[in-house]
């Protein structure tokens, strides 16, 4: 009765610490990339031509390894987040005309997971494949295109298992060991 209670132990304590442990580690990224104005009339928001635009925010990348490659900025991700800085503008994924609908704004890959477009559909900020438009209430608008080589990801740090799991492993552990120590002094 004591070796059963002394595996039943350990293998319950060795199966919650391997699902409470795995189930804390996600595939979140974070990411950035950015463009370059190339074309301006005025100086919207701060931004000539030369201007730096980046997009930068955290999404769960599996969606990038089945087709189609896309990973989606919308209610139904809402672990996913995006950031577009245009000179003094500040945009995030829920300004997007489509967010509620589930049908922007995403980054779409090839199947070697380079980038190959951002939609985000929005006044006074839009892209589609790897061009953008930017237009201020003066009517001063500038264009330009991201720069595909600049995307770049790095794993978000993994979340750790709370002390309670480690803990509650470690105790099951001791009471196998004391256990098993009762058997061997009989």
């Amino acid at each position: 009765m004591c070796k059963l209670i002394t595996r039943g132990s350990a293998s319950v304590a060795a199966f919650l610490l391997f699902v409470w442990a795995g189930g804390a580690q996600a595939s979140l990224v974070n990411f950035t990339f950015s463009g370059t104005v190339d074309g301006s009339f005025g100086s919207p928001y701060g931004l000539t031509v030369g201007s730096i635009i980046t997009a930068s925010g955290v999404f769960d990348n599996t969606a990038m390894s089945s087709s189609p490659y896309a990973v989606n900025f919308d209610q139904s991700h809402s672990g996913n987040t995006l950031t577009i800085t245009a000179g003094s503008l500040t945009l995030n994924q829920t300004q997007d005309d489509f967010y509620a609908s589930g049908g922007s704004p995403r980054l779409e890959f090839n199947s070697l997971g380079g980038l190959i477009g951002f939609s985000f559909n929005s006044l006074p900020f839009s892209s589609g494949a790897l061009a953008f438009y930017v237009e201020d209430p003066n009517i001063n608008s500038a264009t330009g295109s991201w720069n595909a080589a600049s995307f770049t990801m790095t794993p978000v740090a993994a979340v750790p298992v709370p002390a309670a799991i480690w803990l509650l492993g470690s105790g099951l552990l001791g009471l196998a060991g004391v256990a098993r120590r009762r058997k061997n002094d009989t």
